[in-house]
């Protein structure tokens, strides 16, 4: 069973460009990840301060390596900089298609 992961991001005035940079250069290593199928970051289309990373996952405990990784790197700490308040994290169950 694969996992959605959906990261929302509520960014900083003036953060976006500087994040969607920090997403082209960290992006190629989160693809690489083990346990990773593919990544896209959105941009909420209702309010323009929010981006969306998108993912799947192998599974919840895979993205979990990831992100205690991410943050064991520094990373996390480095991108709350550009947020106005914490990430949500949202885990969805991928159906089988009906």
């Amino acid at each position: 069973m694969s996992v959605v992961v959906n990261l929302q991001l509520k960014v900083k005035q003036g953060q976006i460009p500087p994040l969607l940079e920090t997403f082209k250069e960290i992006l190629p290593a989160t693809r690489a990840y083990e346990g990773c199928r593919w990544v896209k970051i959105a941009t909420n289309l209702e309010q323009e301060n929010v981006l969306e990373a998108v993912s799947q996952w192998d599974s919840k405990g895979h993205y979990e390596a990831y992100f205690k990784w991410r943050t064991d790197t520094g990373l996390i700490a480095a991108l709350m900089e550009s947020l106005d308040e914490p990430p949500v994290i949202r885990f969805l169950d991928v159906e089988q298609e009906l």
